[in-house]
């Protein structure tokens, strides 16, 4: 009995001791920090989000943690100590600011972080002069693209109410050696005419094959590359909008292909340097002198790039580069009160995925500081696909809309910008199946806008 009592009276040191230890290091760990602000850039109209519900401690749960934030990070917290973990606040002024956010446990102990984010209502990329009539349009792909019960003139309709500029994608028709204007951008354009006295515009781009006509990877110059065929590719134009002074009145620009720089022979090919020195320049100048000669010398023309590079301009050795210069030098002093443009595509990080339209603003923003305002840059296309999320869309979407307000509400001007597009195709390719803002029925009649997307009124209104 002695010895079992030496046992358990050992056993129970062991076990007050271990309990004590146990004691000593509960609450030793601070918590984790997970901060997500959204977006990193906005402008003044923008709530930024931040989001702390990834945060651990090995002690506490979630729910015990408290936050507080210092949304300017200068030594004010704008919050006492808080359970809820995501906030939101709007800043007045234009800045780049530092987010600080500190972390508690329910035994004191906190752990810090910082992020960075910028506000600005980007007043420098509104261009001194526009040929558009309007701050806003929108992509209209007039191919049905799975949309195989698509009837043109119900879509636009629907569009017109909230947008007056349009911007297609086709215009000589293909698979026919005539030349003559895609049926269905007839279809737009007979729309346009028909509807004058409302002030509708539009944009054109012309099919790539203007450019260069690719057949299993051999790459040849473009239609646009001989006279005679601008000669024709005009004449086309005038017939299908009736008049001279209709073509005058409604289109506003030409653009030479779309995103070019990706449709064309890559930088290895044979093919390359003749794509970007000289059939582009060449359908260009042809052009310009067919428009010219047919009294259509006040239509600017321009063209369309996915991916220019950031940072200081590159050497005159791409199609970016080169055709950008080539614009420039060879813009008409009839066109745009003399104002070159380019239009700039660009999309959401994590190839399109990504909710943080930031992306977009510090992209054209960086642009529009690397040409210094010649070109003026214009927005092309810019969106988001509900196939990523519907609420992502409405997300994205309400982002884009928030930093042109930042622009409008000063001068009731923004920078020149098309969204992305009217309707979804559900025979894109995936990633593009559902970036339509207009909502449609099973037999693709519209509907209307998509639940929660708000166009602002001023996009309907003229701009200035």
């Amino acid at each position: 009995m002695k010895y079992l009592s030496f046992y358990y009276y050992t056993s129970a040191i062991i076990i007050i001791f271990s309990l004590f230890a146990t004691s000593c290091n509960k609450k030793s760990n601070p918590p984790e920090l997970d901060l997500a602000l959204h977006p990193s850039a906005g402008s003044v109209y923008t709530p930024f989000t931040l989001d702390v519900s990834d945060s651990r401690d090995d002690e506490d749960n979630l729910s015990d943690l408290q936050i507080r934030m210092d949304w300017h990070d200068d030594g004010v917290w704008e919050s006492d100590w808080t359970s809820i973990k995501t906030h939101s606040y709007n800043y007045e002024l234009e800045g780049d600011y530092g987010v600080r956010v500190e972390i508690k446990d329910s035994d004191g102990q906190v752990t810090s972080t910082t992020e960075n984010l910028t506000v600005t209502n980007s007043i420098n990329v509104i261009p001194a002069n526009s040929p558009f009539s309007y701050n806003v349009g929108i992509n209209y792909d007039s191919w049905n693209n799975g949309r195989d019960n698509m009837k043109i003139n119900d879509d636009l309709d629907e569009i017109t109410k909230y947008f007056k500029l349009i911007k297609t994608y086709y215009a000589a028709g293909v698979g026919t050696t005539n030349v003559e204007m895609d049926p269905t951008n007839k279809q737009v354009i007979d729309y346009l005419v028909a509807n004058i006295d409302r002030d509708l515009e539009m944009g054109m781009g012309t099919n790539l094959t203007s450019l260069v006509i690719n057949k299993n990877g051999i790459f040849t110059p473009g239609f646009m590359t001989t006279k005679s065929y601008t000669d024709e590719w005009v004449n086309m134009l005038i017939s299908a909008f009736g008049t001279i002074e209709n073509v005058n009145r409604i289109l506003k620009v030409i653009y030479l292909g779309n995103e070019i720089e990706q449709h064309g022979p890559p930088p290895n090919n044979i093919s390359y340097e003749n794509y970007y020195s000289k059939w582009i320049p060449l359908a260009f100048d042809n052009l310009q002198a067919s428009m010219k000669e047919a009294g259509l010398d006040n239509i600017p023309i321009t063209t369309i790039f996915a991916n220019y590079p950031y940072g200081e301009l590159k050497p005159d050795d791409s199609v970016q580069t080169h055709v950008t210069k080539h614009i420039i030098k060879n813009w008409s002093a009839s066109w745009n009160s003399s104002s070159a443009f380019c239009m700039f595509n660009q999309y959401t990080g994590n190839y399109g995925k990504s909710t943080d339209f930031g992306h977009v603003i510090k992209y054209i923003d960086s642009l529009d500081l690397l040409f210094n305002g010649i070109p003026e840059v214009f927005v092309g296309e810019t969106g988001y696909s509900a196939e990523f999320g519907s609420d992502n869309q409405v997300k994205v979407i309400k982002q884009m809309f928030q930093w042109m307000e930042g622009q409008y509400q000063q001068n009731k001007l923004t920078i020149p910008l098309f969204v992305f597009m009217a309707f979804d195709k559900p025979a894109k390719k995936e990633g593009q199946r559902k970036m339509g803002i207009f909502s449609d029925d099973a037999n693709n009649k519209p509907t209307g806008l998509k639940p929660n997307i708000v166009i602002p009124d001023w996009v309907g209104k003229k701009k200035g």
